[in-house]
């Protein structure tokens, strides 16, 4: 099985968050939103957190991640209910949310160069690998289910035959 890079995303998250705020402030290109116009960087930022929060709760609510946060059983369940019902990612695509706050947040340009990196990062080092041993594991179900469910996300619900 493919090894995952020496860290978990939210460490990954932490180190673009940190190269947001670097990129801003060693060379911020040009301030395209100024305060307070800035302030609209709340509704991705708050809206990546619950994501997180109700993608935790899911895997939680399956047995999935124990008190102590560790993770257990993740060969035995496949989670498709709650936000994971809309995304196949939804921790992904809330943690992608809170980087483009704070892009947004800081207002200039140079920061946007992370924001793009930032999913294919996660497609490359971590999506794929676990699409693959999930695929492996679970078989048609989960081919099933990405035929239904988008891996970011989608208003669009394909409908199945």
């Amino acid at each position: 099985m493919t090894e995952r890079p020496p860290f978990l995303p939210p460490a990954l998250g932490l180190l673009m968050m940190l190269a947001i705020f670097s990129s801003h402030f060693i060379k911020p290109i040009a301030i395209v939103l100024p305060y307070p116009l800035n302030y609209i960087a709340l509704l991705p930022i708050a809206f990546g957190v619950v994501l997180n929060i109700l993608a935790d709760r899911e895997f939680r609510r399956k047995g999935l991640l124990n008190e102590s946060g560790e993770y257990q059983n993740l060969d035995k369940i496949l989670v498709t209910s709650g936000v994971y019902s809309v995304s196949r990612n939804p921790a992904y695509v809330g943690l992608v949310l809170i980087i483009l706050g704070l892009a947004l947040w800081v207002g200039s340009i140079s920061p946007w160069l992370v924001v793009a990196a930032f999913p294919l990062i996660l497609y490359q080092f971590y999506i794929r690998i676990e699409e693959q041993q999930l695929a492996a594991e679970f078989g048609d179900r989960y081919r099933q289910y990405t035929d239904l469910v988008p891996r970011w996300f989608s208003t669009k619900r394909k409908l199945a035959e």
